[in-house]
C-alpha cells in the first residue's frame, strides 16, 4: 500500500542487530504515524595512496569481524572536482563507525577517511532525498504496534520514501509550557528548590498545575499526564532547553516521577545541538528564534512578545524574577503570581504562532528537523544545506 505522510521527527534504533530509521509524522487523514525503514546501513569512504587501493581494501576487510563489516568495495568518486578511486566501507551498526573510522585511518597506505562523521539518520535523509516538514510517499505494509508507541499506525517501508513537496503542512497540535520555581536563596536550583507552578497552553485552553506548599511531585505527574493526553506534535517553551527541561527532569528524578512524554514512551534527552529531543514530537525552544531578532536587545519573554504584537507589556503582569518566592509565600500575593504564570505561557503560545511557520519552512529547506533547525547555529544550517546540495 502507498502512504503519504508529512515528516515531523526522525530517529533510529538498533533492533535485533539491525538499525532501523523511524520517521514520525502525520498522514493525509490527520493520523499520527511512524514509518520504519530497516534497509539502510552506515558507511564511510577511505582514500588510499594512489595505486594501493586493492591492498588497502584487503587490510580494511581484515578488520571487519570486530566492527561488524558488511562490505568493502572500490568505487569511482570525485574529490574537489577530480576523479578518484575511493574505498566504500559499509557496516552493520552505526555506533561502531567512530571506532572503525579510527582503526581504518591507522591502516598502512590510507591517506584520508571521509564522511564518517555524518549521523546515521541524517545520512539516510541525505542519500534518499528525504526532508523533514515535507510530504513524502512510501510503499509500505502495516505493522502491529508492539512497542505501544503513541501513534495511530506503524508501517514498514519497502523502499525509502519519495519526496512530494512542502505545500500545505497539516494542522499541528501545539503545546506550550512554562515553569515558576521557588528561589528564596537566589537563583533556583533543582537539587534544592521545588517547582511551584507549571503553566500549560493547549487547544485554546490555559491550565495551571500548582504545587502543594513546596511539594512538586504531584504537579510534575499531572504535567506528564496532561501532555500525553493532549498528544502534541510540537512542544514549545521559552528558554526551555536551557532551563525548564533540565529543571523538570532533575525535579522528576528526585521525586521518582517518570517523564515519559515522547511518542516512543521515553523521557526528553539532550541531543546534538544541546537541545532536548522528544522522540516523535518536535520540542522547540522559542528563545532560539528570538536570538535572531536584533531589534530587541534584552530578550525577555515579555519584551519579545511586546515587540511582535503578541501581548503588550502594559496588558500583563510582570514580576521581577528574584521575587517569585515572595509572591508564593504571601497568600495575598499568590493570585498575582498565578496570573503572571498564565500570562507567560499565553505569550509563549503566541510566539509559537508567529515563529513556527518560519521554522517549518527553514527545516524543509535546510533538511534539519524542526526541533534542531533553530537550536543549530547558522553555520550548521548552512553546512547541512551545502551537504545536501553537494550530494545532489
Amino acid at each position: 500500500m502507498k502512504v503519504e505522510f508529512w515528516i515531523l521527527d526522525v530517529n533510529y534504533e538498533v533492533v535485533g542487530g539491525v538499525p532501523e530509521v523511524r520517521m514520525w509524522g502525520i498522514d493525509r487523514d490527520g493520523n499520527r504515524v511512524v514509518v520504519v525503514d530497516r534497509s539502510f546501513r552506515p558507511y564511510f569512504y577511505v582514500l588510499a595512496e594512489e595505486g594501493r587501493e586493492e591492498d588497502v581494501a584487503r587490510r580494511i576487510a581484515a578488520l571487519g569481524k570486530k566492527y561488524r563489516l558488511i562490505s568493502v568495495e572500490i568505487v569511482d568518486k570525485r574529490y574537489f572536482g577530480r576523479p578518484v578511486k575511493a574505498i566504500k566501507v559499509v557496516c552493520q551498526i552505526p555506533r561502531l563507525v567512530p571506532e572503525f573510522r579510527e582503526a581504518a585511518a591507522r591502516v598502512k597506505g590510507v591517506r584520508e577517511v571521509l564522511e564518517a562523521d555524518i549521523r546515521f539518520y541524517m545520512r539516510y535523509m541525505v542519500d534518499n532525498h528525504v526532508y523533514p516538514c515535507a510530504w513524502h510517499e512510501v510503499e509500505a505494509e502495516p505493522l502491529p504496534n508492539r512497542h505501544g508507541w503513541q501513534v495511530d499506525a506503524v508501517y514498514l517501508a519497502k523502499r525509502p520514501p519519495r519526496f512530494l513537496g512542502t505545500d500545505n503542512p497539516p494542522e499541528l497540535k501545539v503545546y506550550a509550557f512554562d515553569i515558576e520555581c521557588y528561589n528564596s536563596l537566589g537563583e533556583p536550583k533543582p537539587e534544592r528548590d521545588p517547582i511551584l507552578i507549571i503553566a500549560v497552553r493547549r487547544g485554546g485552553e490555559t491550565r495551571l498545575f500548582v504545587a502543594e506548599d513546596k511539594d512538586d511531585s504531584r504537579i510534575i505527574r499531572e504535567f506528564v499526564d496532561d501532555m500525553r493526553s493532549f498528544d502534541p506534535d510540537v512542544v514549545v517553551g521559552y528558554n526551555s532547553n536551557r532551563f525548564d527541561w533540565p529543571y523538570i527532569l532533575e525535579r522528576a528524578r528526585r521525586n521518582g516521577v517518570k517523564v515519559n512524554v515522547s511518542r516512543a514512551g521515553g523521557a526528553p534527552a539532550q541531543s546534538v545541538y544541546g537541545h532536548f529531543s522528544i522522540v516523535g514530537r518536535a520540542n522547540v525552544d522559542l528563545y532560539d528564534f528570538a536570538e535572531e531578532i536584533h531589534e530587541v536587545k534584552v530578550k525577555t519573554l515579555e519584551n519579545v512578545a511586546d515587540y511582535l504584537g503578541v501581548r503588550r507589556k502594559d496588558e500583563r503582569v510582570i514580576i521581577e524574577g528574584a521575587f517569585i518566592y515572595k509572591y508564593w509565600d504571601d497568600p495575598s500575593l499568590r493570585p498575582t503570581l498565578l496570573q503572571y504564570a498564565k500570562d507567560d505561557v499565553e505569550s509563549t503560545y503566541g510566539l509559537a504562532e508567529k515563529f513556527l511557520p518560519f521554522g517549518i519552512q527553514l527545516s524543509s529547506i535546510v533538511g534539519l528537523t524542526l526541533d534542531q533547525v533553530m537550536a543549530a547555529s547558522v553555520g550548521n544550517r548552512v553546512e547541512w544545506h551545502l551537504i545536501r546540495q553537494a550530494y545532489e
